[in-house]
């Protein structure tokens, strides 16, 4: 009993040597391209006809390595997206809103949860990762005008290629990544991609700036819903690499 009591907090202890991670939290810069149809309706234009302007919003990011065999990795993150927009319009026509010509409100939310198991295929002044993400989007759209209005919420599980590269510069304290997630096939198509250059401190803290980019094809978020648009701008954040 002695020994195996002895063998399990050596196993204990080396397991937390080993384990590491990384944690980071952003602010990303960002605006909105595309169009959406709802209901056979016309499409409308974010940009141009929603009047969706440049926005601020907070993202978080985790990923937890450990040393067992065969095992993946595992990265957490969540982003949202947020717009809103105020225009005065002429014949617009999206869901029970047919042919209204004044001024008209409407907003726009997107959030997605990532769950992403990995594994390390090269891990020295070089580490490329690579594996598959299952994300959730879930979101509302609404649009409202003085005589109507219609709005709809939405939730989409899907599942992506992901991978990972990143370059340690030798004798400094930069180091250069690419990041993406890929689905091209299915009702939903959509991509991200992520690069970003880092410079860190002592004790693993970093700060971070980048530039994301999401675009997303579907019918599928919810009934009688056609959206097809991208997101991109810059972000920075502070990292923790533990």
């Amino acid at each position: 009993m002695k020994k195996i009591t002895l063998f399990l907090c050596i196993t204990a202890v080396t397991f937390a040597d080993t384990i590491g991670g990384e944690v980071s939290m952003g602010l990303y810069s960002h605006t909105v391209d595309g169009t959406s149809k709802y209901k056979a309706q016309d499409s409308v234009d974010f940009k141009d006809t929603l009047d969706f302007s440049r926005t601020q919003d907070v993202f978080f990011k985790a990923y937890i390595e450990h040393p067992l065999p065969l095992v993946p990795n595992i990265k957490f993150a969540y982003h949202t997206l947020d717009y809103k927009g105020e225009k005065l319009v002429s014949s617009i026509s999206w869901g029970d809103v047919a042919g209204f010509t004044g001024t008209i409100s409407s907003q726009l939310t997107l959030n997605y949860t990532d769950i992403t198991l990995y594994y390390e295929l090269l891990d020295n002044w070089i580490e490329v990762d690579g594996g598959l993400t299952f994300r959730t989007l879930k979101g509302d759209m609404s649009i409202n005008s003085r005589l109507s209005s219609d709005s709809l919420s939405y939730s989409e599980p899907i599942a992506m290629l992901y991978g990972k590269a990143r370059l340690a510069i030798p004798s400094t304290d930069i180091s250069l990544q690419g990041e993406f997630n890929f689905m091209p096939l299915g009702s939903t198509s959509s991509y991200d991609l992520e690069f970003s250059a880092r410079y860190t401190f002592d004790a693993g803290l970093g700060l971070e700036l980048g530039y994301k980019s999401l675009y997303l094809e579907s019918d599928a978020l919810a009934s009688r819903l056609t959206s097809d648009f991208s997101v991109s701008g810059p972000y920075a954040a502070v990292v923790w690499d533990f």
